[in-house]
């Protein structure tokens, strides 16, 4: 019998994010967002959101593996989007939000163009 893959046994399938965040392996570190932004911010006001992939162990950057994109979220309501290129961009990124609310946590995710989709979360409110 032709055994069936589950997403938890293939990292294509689905959002990745690390099994267990005091101890990632090195995928997880190379692949991972790291979000940076206040833990609360005021209603209306700008502020800056840094996301990182591959802040732990560095993400390799070339033409035939690279990060194509990274997205933030705020819940499940879409803020931005960044498209990288291989050789030519760090996956770095900051990006200016105004929330007049928070329906969920920051929710980044970086585009691996082999390893496929992975999640980094930092909660915040808005006071």
């Amino acid at each position: 019998m032709e055994k069936k893959w589950t997403c938890d046994e293939d990292i294509l399938c689905g959002v990745n994010e690390p099994k267990d965040k005091e101890n990632l392996t090195d995928l997880e570190k190379k692949h991972t967002p790291v979000i940076e932004a206040p833990g609360a911010v005021k209603k209306d006001e700008p502020f800056d959101v840094t996301i990182e992939v591959g802040k732990f162990l560095a993400h390799p950057n070339e033409p035939g593996h690279f990060i194509e994109w990274i997205e933030l979220y705020c819940g499940d309501t879409f803020l931005a989007r960044v498209s990288l290129s291989g050789g030519a961009s760090h996956p770095k990124t900051t990006i200016p939000v105004t929330l007049s609310h928070a329906h969920g946590p920051l929710k980044a995710w970086g585009k691996c163009n082999i390893h496929g989709l992975w999640e980094g979360i930092k909660d915040i409110t808005v006071e």
